[in-house]
């Protein structure tokens, strides 16, 4: 991994691959301001975001963060890996693993106390299930606020943002066909 910041690896990667942050932007369903203060390490990027822009450069996910790996079909509480995203307040486990052919990726989020993502559509289909705190997904501009118990499924390609609108740290299962872990195929 490079020694970096993740927007210093986003800028590269993106003049690397000859392309214009409208371009990008266009292609990865976020705006061209959000992609420039990403680069400036101004704002944080969700992993959601960091794989649509990754697809978009034609490059692996783990090209910009580094992310455990989940080798075997079983997940256990307490026996996985919490990681971060640089300048990011999330923190996530992954729950499924990597095979030929996979489709589904799931993780499951902690979201601190007035975290809210940033607006974003992507390919494929989303699906959210509250475990604990309250928050309010934002799909095409119409909230759906939910609390512990309590899902949504949309399809992706709508724009979408997410909040944690309780006062306490919301914990959200997040299962998505976008290709969140850049290493299918792997053994």
């Amino acid at each position: 991994m490079p020694a970096d910041r993740i927007g210093e690896r986003l800028r590269r990667l993106r003049r690397e691959a000859k392309k214009t942050l409208e371009q990008v932007a266009a292609e990865s369903g976020l705006t061209a301001s959000f992609l420039s203060q990403a680069e400036r390490n101004l704002t944080g990027v969700s992993i959601s975001s960091l794989a649509s822009i990754a697809k978009s450069l034609g490059v692996p996910l783990n090209t910009l963060f580094d992310q455990p790996p989940q080798l075997q079909p079983d997940s256990h509480q307490g026996e996985r890996v919490r990681y971060t995203i640089e300048g990011q307040p999330l923190a996530y486990e992954r729950l499924t693993s990597s095979f030929p052919g996979n489709l589904l990726n799931a993780v499951k989020m902690s979201m601190p106390v007035g975290y809210q993502s940033e607006l974003i559509a992507h390919e494929g289909s989303e699906f959210a299930y509250v475990l604990a705190g309250r928050i309010v997904y934002t799909i095409e501009g119409r909230d759906y606020p939910l609390g512990p118990g309590d899902s949504v499924h949309f399809d992706a390609g709508k724009t979408h943002c997410l909040a944690n609108a309780g006062s306490e740290v919301a914990e959200v299962l997040t299962v998505t066909t976008l290709g969140l872990f850049g290493d299918h195929g792997t053994p």
